[in-house]
């Protein structure tokens, strides 16, 4: 048996309970999760072009999930990309694919004929295309400026398209420059993926363990504390310090995580 499997016997866990591989339907919205949810769906309907920002690991993916798992299928059709760190020929080739498109042509040719089959989507299928570019703050100027050109429609009065670009903090920084000008002043929507406060921490802890099937006490209000101080209420760091304290706790063959394993663990008391 391998490390992994002897931790999740000893208390008592069907599966890991910080992985990243939990269905959408089982994600707990916390009031600061459904607070940017409820902002993008407002997005969704809004339309134009969106922004959601925040630290990396604050849970933006996660969000992006839960967003397009509960759109209306006959009413939208969301595309997720995250290649970014490309040129814009070939975005515009991973854009197409991402469409089921064919990537061939050339860069003018591409760009015709996903701006084609985005208007047949809106106009004829009635179903509104959303274009969801994740790790945009990756995305050099010249993509960030084409992004404008690709949501014009019929003299810019009508919105067959919309984007939205996720990143880290810093891509609203980038639409301060006077070149991106255009694409900042289209932007309707921008939501600020928060990081957890200390209450949202142990109920998120709790919620994962119960779905693991292991005691949802496990941690105690002292090592929440100490995971929440730790971690600045970032997800992706809640869930490796949770995880890296249960391999110690498991080691020592203690059933309950203390804060001193927190501390032990991360350097911070």
């Amino acid at each position: 048996m391998d490390t992994q499997q002897e931790v999740l016997s000893f208390f008592n866990m069907r599966v890991d309970p910080f992985g990243r591989d939990i269905d959408t339907t089982r994600l707990l919205k916390l009031p600061s999760v459904a607070e940017a949810l409820g902002n993008l769906e407002f997005f969704c309907q809004r339309r134009g072009i969106g922004i959601l920002t925040g630290k990396s690991g604050s849970g933006k993916s996660c969000l992006l999930r839960l967003l397009t798992s509960g759109l209306p299928t006959g009413m939208y059709h969301p595309v997720y990309l995250c290649h970014s760190t490309v040129s814009v020929g070939e975005f515009y080739g991973h854009v197409a694919t991402a469409f089921n498109l064919q990537p061939k042509g050339r860069r003018a040719s591409l760009f015709r004929t996903i701006k084609d089959h985005v208007v047949t989507l809106h106009r004829t299928n009635r179903v509104h295309p959303i274009l969801i570019i994740d790790e945009a703050h990756c995305l050099s100027n010249d993509i960030l400026v084409e992004l404008r050109q690709l949501l014009n429609f019929q003299y810019d009065s009508e919105t067959c398209l919309s984007i939205l670009l996720c990143g880290h903090d810093d891509l609203m920084a980038r639409l301060k420059l006077s070149i991106l000008e255009p694409l900042a002043n289209s932007v309707t929507t921008t939501v600020f993926m928060k990081p957890l406060n200390q209450n949202e921490t142990g109920s998120y802890l709790e919620e994962r363990l119960k779905l693991a099937g292991a005691r949802s006490d496990l941690f105690g209000p002292p090592a929440v504390r100490a995971i929440h101080n730790a971690s600045h209420g970032v997800m992706r760091s809640i869930n490796g310090i949770a995880s890296g304290a249960l391999v110690k706790a498991w080691r020592i063959k203690a059933t309950t995580v203390e804060s001193e394993l927190i501390t032990a663990l991360t350097g911070e008391s």
